[in-house]
């Protein structure tokens, strides 16, 4: 009956199911509850979303002008970034696998451990954030050398690849061309 409703508060104690915790189902019911009000503070915002898309007039024409300029520059960050995500993880397969010798713990992660034994847990959940941006910082790097390295090995390539045009004359051939394309005859 109650399918799309909130259940009345009183009821709590018949609705529990035989078998379950008092604790789980007071957890259910409060997961229902948020579920229901965030679906609910949902709707209206959609609603209003769609009107202001179909507006027409000047100032929204300037609304959407300025958004548009302040998108170019994600859209270029963005780029950029798919450019570096490419080359995460490139030289994984040159470290020793992870059964093989465990890593030695740093003193961040060290300082983690003791502040979870201690029961400190914000300080803990903090220094695992600096750790975890430490991490992703030297992925980034290691990202960045490597598309630096692929790029300067690109340019080398063009650059011997230009000079052998060069080096080749349009009206002639060298001997060891001349000797290759003679023995090549018979077998064409």
């Amino acid at each position: 009956m109650y399918s799309g409703l909130l259940p009345k508060e009183n009821d709590k104690s018949l609705d529990c199911l035989p078998g379950i915790s008092e604790e789980k189902w007071q957890k259910f019911k409060e997961l229902q509850k948020k579920k229901y009000e965030i679906k609910t503070m949902k709707l209206p915002q959609k609603r209003q979303q769609g009107r202001r898309r179909h507006k027409k007039d000047d100032e929204s024409g300037t609304k959407n002008m300025e958004s548009n300029n302040e998108r170019e520059p994600q859209v270029e960050h963005d780029k950029h970034w798919e450019g570096l995500t490419q080359y995460f993880g490139i030289n994984d397969r040159f470290q020793p696998p992870a059964c093989y010798k465990p890593a030695p713990k740093s003193s961040l992660e060290k300082s983690i451990e003791s502040a979870i034994a201690e029961g400190d847990f914000g300080k803990a959940e903090e220094m695992s954030d600096r750790l975890a941006t430490r991490e992703l910082a030297v992925k980034i790097a290691q990202a960045a050398d490597c598309r630096d390295f692929v790029q300067s090995k690109q340019e080398a390539e063009a650059s011997r690849a230009a000079q052998k045009r060069k080096k080749q004359i349009a009206w002639g051939f060298e001997a060891k061309q001349r000797w290759e394309t003679k023995s090549n005859m018979g077998y064409m």
